[in-house]
């Protein structure tokens, strides 16, 4: 049984980091997005007060979910099912701390690979601790 454990883990550690990294590239490129559109804005004869502020709003809500989702398809994807608490424990370090510190901020590469493993270390405990706590007719369906 911990051999089952251990590849559950890399599975979503694996889906933790691919997400995470492709999550950060989508919001810096939505973000690039969203100034070149408020610079037309202004450019257009607009308030700055308020140019590009429909951007920002999809950039931020298209980051956001991003993460979550593509960990829930890339899990679904290897065969790890039962995966709600990886899901959720992810979606909430991405964008309570993860993104916060990846997006914008033009991080060092110590700091990419720091955050980048905090996210995928969570997840992938998160999933094991899932598979632990279903019960033994749950696992044995999956």
């Amino acid at each position: 049984m911990a051999m089952g454990y251990f590849i559950r883990a890399a599975k979503a550690a694996a889906a933790a980091a691919a997400a995470t990294l492709a999550g950060w590239r989508l919001f810096e490129s939505l973000y690039v997005w969203a100034d070149h559109a408020a610079d037309a804005e202004v450019d257009s004869g607009q308030s700055e007060w308020f140019a590009g502020t429909s951007q920002y709003l999809v950039a931020n809500a298209a980051g956001w979910a991003f993460v979550p989702v593509a960990v829930w398809g890339l899990l679904r994807l290897v065969r790890v099912r039962g995966n709600h608490l990886a899901v959720i424990v992810s979606a909430f370090v991405w964008v309570a701390f993860t993104a916060p510190h990846l997006v914008g901020s033009h991080p060092s590469l110590g700091a990419v690979v720091a955050w980048v493993a905090v996210q995928t270390a969570v997840t992938a405990a998160a999933s094991v601790v899932q598979s632990a706590a279903m019960p033994a007719s749950t696992r044995a369906k999956r």
